[in-house]
């Protein structure tokens, strides 16, 4: 059996072996909030004055700390953003648009093709229309942010917002982590907002497979039960995240979101004795980048409530559609 924190020690214990120390946001974002001037000094570029500096310590890894931050403080508003702007009919059911080029020939009008439509091929199309609407909803956002930026520039006032904005602006193009590939404030969110969807999903679509014949609410219930099980995960680093991912067998080639939880998958198990869905820890292998010290986890983590409500849309989206009973029979159970 295994315990409901064996994954969270054993990859706080992997990241130590590989000789990384974490970097907590949360005293950091609690600094900005009693002093926003606090964005602009120089202790925020020192790792937050939170751990020692090494002589050999990397510059990624103090970029990490002000990007992730500041990523983190602005999330807060966007998630208020999301909630507000999430198109829903006049039921409350999310309303969805078909997304471009999609590969899986559905259409949301079409109720009869949606209902005979193959477990996998209506899960990646769900996947995949979320993830094209929040991306509209993250686009319109960070527009939202930047014209707050160019007003107070304009009338030379300042707001949190505004500022948070123009500190990671000037961090993102000074990167040398990010300003090679042309990361900035929209595509980084997108990413990570799908990340997380994936995630979610994932768990939604394990719940079957390794508990079978349950109905609907039980579902819902073990699912939102777990979530707290499967947080741990986005407060590692990036490359503990990946290593993980790839082991459990739930990130495709590809890296897109749009795929279903394979049957074979092994990152979730299930604790029948807890009555809840695990990450299995056995998985975690100390992971790395030459030179790397420093992680903070992923800044959705630390903007309160942010993760919990992409787990809604995503349970809202398989009540809606009968994801769980669409699943059952996919594959065997694998319990802990």
């Amino acid at each position: 059996m295994a315990r409901a924190n064996d994954f969270a020690l054993n990859y706080l214990a992997a990241h130590e072996a590989a000789g990384m120390t974490r970097v907590n946001l949360a005293p950091i974002l609690h600094r900005i909030a009693e002093d926003p001037n606090y964005m602009f000094g120089q202790e925020l570029q020192q790792l937050g004055g939170q751990c020692p500096i090494h002589g050999d310590t990397r510059k990624e890894d103090y970029e990490k700390v002000v990007i992730n931050t500041l990523l983190a403080l602005l999330y807060g508003d966007l998630r208020a953003h999301i909630t507000n702007r999430l198109p829903l009919s006049e039921d409350g059911h999310i309303i969805l648009a078909n997304p471009p080029d999609s590969p899986h020939g559905l259409d949301v009008a079409d109720p009869a093709g949606l209902d005979a439509a193959d477990p996998d091929r209506m899960v990646g199309f769900l996947r995949d229309a979320i993830c094209h609407l929040l991306d509209a909803i993250i686009t319109e956002w960070t527009i939202k942010v930047m014209v707050e930026e160019d007003r107070c520039r304009t009338e030379g006032t300042i707001t949190e917002l505004a500022a948070a904005c123009f500190v990671l602006s000037q961090a993102l193009q000074n990167s040398v982590l990010h300003s090679p590939s042309g990361y900035d404030m929209m595509s980084i969110t997108k990413t990570g907002s799908h990340t997380a969807l994936h995630v979610c999903w994932n768990l939604v679509e394990s719940a079957p497979l390794l508990r079978p014949d349950l109905d609907a609410a039980a579902y819902d219930d073990l699912a939102r039960r777990s979530l707290k099980q499967i947080l741990p995960l986005s407060m590692g680093s990036l490359g503990m995240l990946c290593q993980f991912m790839a082991a459990g067998r739930i990130e495709a080639d590809d890296h897109q979101a749009i795929h279903p939880l394979r049957a074979d998958q092994l990152a979730f198990v299930y604790d029948e004795e807890q009555d809840v869905i695990l990450l299995n820890a056995a998985l975690i292998e100390p992971t790395a980048m030459v030179g790397e010290r420093h992680y903070t986890g992923c800044p959705a983590f630390y903007a309160n409530g942010l993760i919990n409500l992409y787990m809604e849309i995503v349970l809202a989206l398989a009540a809606r559609y009968g994801i769980y009973q669409r699943l059952q029979g996919k594959g065997a159970g694998l319990t802990a």
